[in-house]
C-alpha cells in the first residue's frame, strides 16, 4: 500500500523543525514495493505565534497534509497531533536525516499493516 509522508525540514535532508514552526514540510512518496522517493514540497504558514497557535492556520496546515499517512518533526504539541489524528494523518516526534527516519517508518507500517519485509 503507497502511502506519503510529510517532513518538518529546513533543508530537505534533516528533520529540524517543529510542526508549528514549519513553514515548508517535504513530501515523500513510498511505494507499494518500499522504495520512496522526494515527491516535493509544500509552503504552509507556520501555525505558531511565539508562544500561542492560531487555530486557523493550525487547522489549514493539518489540511494541506491530509492526503499523508505520517507527518515527521522535531517535536509535535498536542493541538496539532489532534489535528492530524482527526485527518488519520499519524504524528511521529523524529530528528535525523529524512532518509533515515522514512526507512524505519516504512518498518513501522509494515509491522503495523502485517506486511513486514526487510527493507
Amino acid at each position: 500500500m503507497s502511502f506519503l509522508v510529510a517532513v518538518a525540514s529546513s533543508d530537505g535532508e534533516q528533520i529540524d523543525r517543529h510542526f508549528g514552526h514549519s513553514d515548508v514540510f517535504y513530501i515523500v512518496s513510498v511505494g507499494d514495493d518500499g522504495t520512496y522517493a522526494a515527491k516535493g514540497k509544500r509552503e504552509v504558514a507556520s501555525p505558531c505565534r511565539h508562544g500561542s497557535h492560531d487555530e486557523n492556520v493550525l487547522q489549514e496546515t493539518a489540511e494541506a497534509l491530509a492526503d499523508c499517512r505520517y507527518v515527521l518533526a522535531e517535536a509535535i504539541g498536542r493541538g496539532a497531533e489532534a489535528h492530524l489524528k482527526v485527518r488519520g494523518i499519524t504524528p511521529l516526534e523524529a530528528d535525523g536525516e529524512i532518509q533515515s527516519a522514512v526507512e524505519q517508518v516504512i518498518i513501522y507500517d509494515r509491522r503495523l499493516h502485517g506486511q513486514y519485509k526487510k527493507v
